[in-house]
């Protein structure tokens, strides 16, 4: 029987659904109009190398390897997913000369959000729509956002005014914020972002950092401001942790590749790389290998390059993007290169980052030519 308590709770539960779902369909509503905006300003352009036939992505040698082949589209949408770490190791470098109001948080939030859209527009009309990619990217993406704009509008505000009060001077918490910041762009090098530990860096705010006075006003706002941010950061990096291994299960740490090695030199060049495995022998001048992801693989790989091997398949593909540190004004005349994109290095504009497209058998002439025009390679994105 309903009581007159249960005949007043329905219509509030009806008005809470009811907001509930104008809500949910507002959020959808916008996601649409951005979706929407995003294409529109992602018009798509030709790629100068064909994607890897279907059939040559699975090849006979490689057959009962487990995870020998990736998605090949993948290696485009790497490069945005890594232009965070780039962010990352950049406010670093930044915080151990300088005061954090000065980074270019706002600059970094468009950088990552146009080479997205690059990467969609050389992919759109070549390759199926990876749902997987884009999620991910909207997800880390977004919070990058939120998080960048957060920060810059309190450095450039409370924070600003507390540097003000200290004489511009770094007190012990912005030199312990420097070291996590260094610390956090090392790991997410070789490991994802959300196996961090946010909690341990919370715990040594305090524990190690002695709490020093010439500074009072500038040190109890730097301890609040980073505990928070601590706090909210290992809330974060446990929830995307959950959902990641939730959505996707735990991601091989490997990548491999199918390599042509020096006449007479397989065994002395499989040696030289410790950390390489070898997945399946292949005659004297061939093997597939099994390399660590991240950017380890790209310093194996250029050991490998260094030796006079050659790639012929990276986890089943013959294409690759790769990024690099060149002079501000570098100009592409390379024939086996496509440049997809190029970002001023905001703290440092005498250089840019380029984005380049290659055919993997191409990596050992194409990386000795960028050498000798001054271009440091900055990362070879293994999918």
């Amino acid at each position: 029987m309903w009581t007159d308590r249960h005949r007043m709770r329905w219509p509030r539960a009806r008005k809470a659904i009811i907001r509930a779902g104008r809500g949910a369909a507002l959020v959808a509503a916008l996601f649409v109009v951005a979706a929407v905006i995003f294409s529109l300003c992602s018009p798509p352009f030709p790629l100068i190398f064909p994607p890897t036939p279907e059939a040559s992505r699975h090849p006979a040698q490689a057959a009962g390897i487990a995870n020998y082949t990736r998605d090949e589209v993948d290696t485009f949408y790497t490069f945005p997913e890594w232009y965070i770490v780039w962010s990352y190791q950049s406010k670093a470098d930044f915080q151990s000369r300088s005061l954090p109001s000065g980074y270019s948080y706002f600059g970094d939030i468009g950088q990552f959000w146009h080479a997205y859209s690059r990467m969609y527009a050389a992919t759109r009309r070549v390759y199926p729509f990876a749902t997987g990619d884009h999620v991910m990217l909207v997800v880390i993406g977004s919070s990058f956002a939120v998080e960048y704009a957060l920060k810059g509008a309190y450095e450039n505000t409370i924070g600003r005014l507390s540097e003000w009060t200290s004489g511009d001077h770094l007190v012990a918490e912005d030199q312990y914020a420097a070291k996590v910041a260094q610390d956090y762009a090392a790991f997410v090098h070789v490991r994802p972002f959300y196996e961090f530990s946010f909690a341990h860096a919370l715990h040594g705010l305090w524990r190690d950092t002695p709490f020093q006075t010439a500074h009072l006003l500038r040190t109890l706002e730097r301890r609040t401001w980073l505990s928070l941010d601590y706090a909210v950061e290992s809330l974060y990096c446990e929830l995307i942790e959950l959902a990641t291994h939730a959505m996707y299960g735990y991601e091989d740490v490997n990548t491999a590749a199918w390599i042509e090695f020096p006449a007479e030199a397989k065994a002395r060049v499989l040696a030289s790389v410790k950390s390489m495995k070898l997945a399946r022998d292949l005659g004297p001048t061939e093997a597939i290998v099994e390399i660590p992801r991240y950017q380890e693989f790209t310093t194996d790989a250029q050991t490998l390059l260094e030796q006079g091997a050659r790639f012929r398949q990276i986890a089943g593909n013959e294409l690759l993007v790769i990024s690099a540190i060149a002079p501000a004004g570098w100009k592409n005349d390379n024939p086996k290169l496509q440049l997809l994109e190029q970002q001023l290095i905001l703290t440092a504009r005498d250089n840019m980052r380029i984005v380049l497209l290659a055919r993997v058998s191409d990596l050992n002439d194409i990386l000795a030519a960028l050498a000798r025009t001054g271009v440091k390679l900055e990362h070879l994105y293994d999918y």
